[in-house]
């Protein structure tokens, strides 16, 4: 530890620490812009100078390391000068006239800087030249008239999302900020994560959807949790008069440094399907409205009106823990239907508890790629289903770090990193084998048939597999394209094998909510074939094409949805759902943390929750539904610890 004093009060810190980090500790506050605590210090502003006793200039806080005895002082009237002059020539070199700018009162860090320091204009005449507004991206627009030169967008891109994007072209006043190279920003490799976005100080780079809906301070923030995929990042859902105005990344989390992915943050607020406000049922081939009592006598009538084993029941992985219990408690506890399934053909889940059964709580949290050296990833895709994992990966440093990636289709994880064996195929045994004989600097017969490529990239995977057995924390990660029931003898191979070399395993485990369904007892990968009831409890998901091929062949049909799709439009009777920010509900990542989704919107009249919807039903027929979810999911043997 590090003693200091900071405007004369004591401070202690951990060796390493910065001058900023003392003082953010003492309680004091010096201004920043191009420092983010989730990047490494940059030291480009110059806004967070202090004074240190014994230095001949002043110092930027936010680089410069603590040191024993060291005394700090923030308030000078030679650091008040200096932050004046940085302000005075920031507002001067740009277009930073702030009633024009979407990103004004009190939401722009440099607009507040000023005030901080007293300043309500600047002393030096601006003298800029404009620059081009890019607003090609379908998700936000980049300003360079507003950029600060700051680099949080640029750091962002290649620390925490390793998408390598964005960079600074041009010199002195005419830097400006550019996407590979100077293409416009929509046909980039930018993959809509928004979290450049959510990072610039300034209004260069702002959000399409939200610019001019209001300060921060007119939304209202609910803190919640992520369920596009089963990561489970934290996100707040900014809202106003019962709108959804914008999704952020959590900054405060430490999970995932905050970030986000675009299904998290940009796909539900382009939500443009059309809601179902009410009750509906099919008279003469044509959805007519219904009362919410007289739909749930239909739905009663029909489910007493069949021999309950020949009923099937099927309900969305987006569902909340609570939702999944009610249902499982409704059709197969009570009314004993003869399937009560999930959505889809993901059996990921299922699989890891199976596995359990024989090696118990054997995965590893998310948290393992971050201090993974290498990666061996079997049938999961880290960059369309699971983003923000990926990231985790992605900036990794490229020469040192070792990949191999087996995947039904292409993609493009590895394209970072020079160590790397990329086989497209289901050729997952093979790896393992090949894996294993070169942990003990064999010769391997199988390397030649596997590396069927040439040139560099055949150098490339000889010289990762010549490095196996220097691996010190390796992670294993395996998805829905190998995470199969046929493939159980296989996977149960691939754990002795990481037990012997201390390699650490994640399972990616499907849908939102799946591994939470497959530990309450929902079958997955149905047969969903005729019946002569059925009930689609559907949410805001999207219709799978193996469920709506099946629901065309069934009797009467049931569907609780949010909006009209392929579904709704083969119903016999809809029943309107809430959305996902219309109701508190609990998910279960894949890496096993139960975690709360707030409610930030309040629903309609007519929308309804799943267990709502079911509690009705159940009053019809005579019995009443009992759900200890927690006591359920807990008690189940799982392939990881719940938290």
């Amino acid at each position: 530890m590090i003693k200091l004093t900071v405007n004369e009060l004591p401070v202690e810190v951990e060796s390493g620490s910065t001058v900023l980090e003392a003082v953010q500790k003492a309680g004091f506050n010096v201004p920043t812009l191009c420092y983010h605590p989730k990047l490494v210090p940059y030291g480009a502003c110059r806004l967070c100078l202090v004074e240190v006793e014994g230095a001949k200039t002043l110092q930027p806080s936010c680089t410069f390391p603590a040191a024993e005895g060291m005394k700090v002082h923030t308030d000078t009237e030679k650091t008040k000068a200096a932050r004046h002059f940085v302000l005075s020539m920031l507002f001067s070199e740009r277009n930073h006239f702030c009633m024009y700018c979407q990103d004004t009162d009190g939401d722009c860090d440099l607009q507040q800087a000023a005030y901080d320091e007293g300043m309500n204009h600047w002393p030096i005449t601006p003298a800029y030249k404009p620059f081009y507004v890019d607003t090609s991206h379908p998700d936000f627009v980049l300003d360079n008239n507003r950029c600060i030169i700051c680099r949080r967008c640029v750091r962002t891109c290649a620390e925490l999302v390793g998408n390598h994007t964005l960079g600074i072209e041009e010199r002195g006043s005419a830097n400006i900020l550019v996407a590979d190279g100077n293409v416009p920003l929509g046909e980039s490799t930018c993959i809509s994560c928004g979290n450049c976005v959510q990072v610039c100080p300034t209004g260069a780079l702002i959000d399409r959807r939200s610019m001019y809906q209001g300060r921060e301070t007119d939304l209202t923030h609910t803190n919640s949790i992520c369920m596009d995929c089963s990561v489970g990042c934290y996100r707040v859902v900014k809202t106003r008069d019962n709108r959804l105005v914008r999704i952020d990344g959590d900054m405060d989390a430490t999970f995932a440094d905050g970030l986000l992915c675009e299904m998290g943050r940009y796909n539900p607020v382009k939500e443009n399907r059309v809601r179902v406000n009410e009750p509906l049922i099919r008279r003469e081939g044509k959805l007519q409205p219904i009362s919410w009592d007289d739909a749930l006598n239909v739905v009663s009538t029909q489910l007493k009106a069949h021999d309950s084993t020949e009923i099937k029941a099927y309900i969305s992985g987006r569902q909340s823990i609570e939702n999944l219990s009610t249902f499982q408690n409704f059709f197969k506890d009570n009314y004993k239907v003869g399937q009560t399934a999930l959505f889809g053909h993901d059996e990921s889940a299922a699989v890891s508890i199976e596995l359990a059964r024989e090696f118990g709580a054997f995965e590893s949290d998310l948290g393992a790629l971050e201090e993974a050296d290498a990666a061996v990833i079997l049938g999961a895709d880290l960059v369309d289903d699971y983003p923000v994992a990926g990231f985790m990966l992605k900036r990794k440093p490229g020469e040192l770090f070792n990949m191999v990636l087996v995947t039904k289709e292409e993609n493009k994880l590895a394209d970072n990193f020079s160590n790397r064996l990329v086989s497209v195929g289901e050729n997952y045994e093979q790896i393992i084998n090949l894996l294993a004989c070169h942990k003990t600097a064999g010769s391997c017969e199988e390397t030649d048939q596997i590396i069927a490529e040439e040139g560099l990239a055949a150098r490339r995977a000889y010289r990762l597999l010549e490095s196996v057995q220097t691996w010190q924390h390796p992670v294993i990660i395996v998805g829905k394209d190998f995470a199969k029931l046929e493939n159980l003898e296989t996977l149960k191979k691939l754990i002795r094998y990481s037990q012997e070399v201390g390699a650490k395993v994640i399972i990616m485990k499907g849908d939102t909510n799946s591994f939470a369904a497959s530990l309450l007892g929902l079958e997955v990968n149905p047969e969903m074939g005729e019946s002569p009831v059925a009930f689609y409890a559907i949410g805001d998901g999207h219709a799978c094409h193996h469920a709506v091929d099946g629901m065309k062949n069934g009797g009467f049909k049931i569907v609780q949805t949010s909006y009209m799709d392929e579904f709704a439009e083969l119903a016999d009777v809809i029943l309107p759902s809430k959305i996902w920010a219309e109701e508190e509900g609990h998910y279960l990542t894949t890496d096993g943390r139960i975690e709360l989704n707030r409610q930030a919107l309040i629903p309609g009249v007519q929308q309804r929750s799943v267990s709502e919807v079911l509690a009705g039903l159940a009053e019809k027929s005579g019995f009443s539904l009992q759900s200890d979810w927690q006591a359920v999911v807990t008690d189940k043997i799982s392939s990881i610890v719940l938290a």
